[in-house]
């Protein structure tokens, strides 16, 4: 850990956070629609262009424009603490080495990359998609402060924090940590800037050229999850970001099986329920595409006409959480007491709406999907829930 004197952990502003929250829990779902829109539709429209055209391009672009918003969204989200994940054991080594295909295309040539990762790191149990979080924004932190070229370092670890050492930061326990070191050969800070890096909205940058959000998601997820962050900085010297995260004792999950063709319908029978009609079409899309029998309404009542007529067989629900006079998860329950065993997939672009995933004994598997999705995750999670 650095000298106390060159350490800079300054806790964000609440009450900045507090209006983020509720500005990024009021556009969160419907922003999440519209990216979900743009990103299929231009993945509809890239497989109907030659590879490598002008327009393939132009597409393309788009999307990572959309990716973009995506992403802004998700910080604004955990920034308000109102993003959750699911609890994975992995390897930090692991989510490290897995950056390589981002750190290409986005850091940039002009730009070294050195590990120097701990091969017998201690495990961390948390959600992998925050932590991936901080790495990128730390990334592209360190990129922005190298335009002419430099050196950014990860380095792993580590580390038992015994009480003197944890005691000023809230919510730190002593015990075992994981360290990352994340480095760059930058421009750096004076102690001013330094001082106030990790607070919301806070940037140096040009306008159009930063949020304002990278550090202090930082910040907001490692706090979260119990850990300690420092930061130290000179002017013409770089900067150096300190992580730790409390380490866990069990061991990694299993890795992920590698991505492969999204699976086909065999002819399911899928009611939609979503009530943004945008949304509701690229869905329809989606699964009449893979083979799946589609039937769509725009909210809960409808959805519930079309179940009480038997002349309709459905196998499974795929129903927005947030719909005006009735809730998905409202439908949902009803649904399973009408049709005994149906499969209930939820959808939604705001993490505060997660639904139960106990509908009664009369549902059959019930999942949840986040907005915006593609094409892919959307067909491997009907595959896992009506089987096979």
């Amino acid at each position: 850990m650095p000298p106390e004197d060159e350490r800079r952990s300054p806790p964000p502003d609440e009450s900045p956070l507090q209006v983020i929250g509720q500005l990024a829990g009021g556009i969160a779902h419907d922003f999440n629609n519209i990216l979900g829109v743009i990103i299929n539709y231009a993945r509809f429209a890239q497989g109907s262009v030659p590879p490598g055209s002008p327009a393939a391009a132009d597409i393309e672009e788009i999307k990572r424009a959309a990716e973009r918003g995506v992403g802004l969204v998700r910080q604004l989200m955990i920034l308000a603490r109102r993003e959750s994940g699911a609890t994975v054991v992995f390897d930090l080594n692991e989510l490290i080495t897995g950056l390589d295909g981002f750190l290409r295309s986005t850091i940039g040539e002009h730009i070294t990359v050195e590990r120097r990762l701990d091969p017998g790191l201690w495990p961390l149990a948390e959600d992998p998609a925050r932590i991936e979080q901080v790495l990128i924004n730390l990334a592209v932190n360190a990129r922005d402060a190298m335009p002419a070229g430099g050196t950014l370092t990860f380095e792993t670890g580590n580390a038992e924090l015994g009480p003197a050492e944890t005691a000023a930061y809230p919510g730190a326990e002593p015990g075992r940590f994981v360290r990352l070191l994340v480095s760059d050969t930058g421009v750096g800070m004076d102690s001013e800037v330094a001082a106030r890096a990790f607070e919301p909205m806070f940037t140096t940058k040009a306008a159009g050229q930063g949020t304002g959000l990278g550090l202090a998601t930082v910040y907001t997820i490692v706090t979260q999850v119990g850990g300690l962050v420092d930061l130290s900085s000179q002017p013409g010297r770089g900067t150096s970001v300190e992580i730790h995260l409390p380490a866990s004792r069990s061991a990694p999950a299993v890795p992920t099986r590698p991505t492969r063709a999204a699976p086909a319908g065999r002819g399911e029978a899928v009611l939609i329920a979503e009530d943004d009609e945008a949304v509701r079409r690229v869905a329809e899309r989606i699964l009449e595409t893979a083979g799946y029998r589609i039937s769509s309404c725009p909210g809960g009542v409808e959805a519930l006409e079309l179940l009480d007529d038997r002349a309709n067989g459905f196998d499974l629900l795929l129903a927005d959480v947030v719909m005006p006079g009735m809730r998905g998860d409202d439908l949902a329950r009803r649904a399973v007491a009408m049709r005994p065993g149906l499969h209930v997939l939820f959808m939604s672009g705001y993490s505060d709406d997660t639904p139960p995933s106990d509908l009664g004994p009369t549902a059959g598997r019930v999942a949840f999907i986040d907005k915006p999705f593609d094409a892919g995750a959307l067909l491997e999670r009907l595959r896992e829930l009506l089987g096979g």
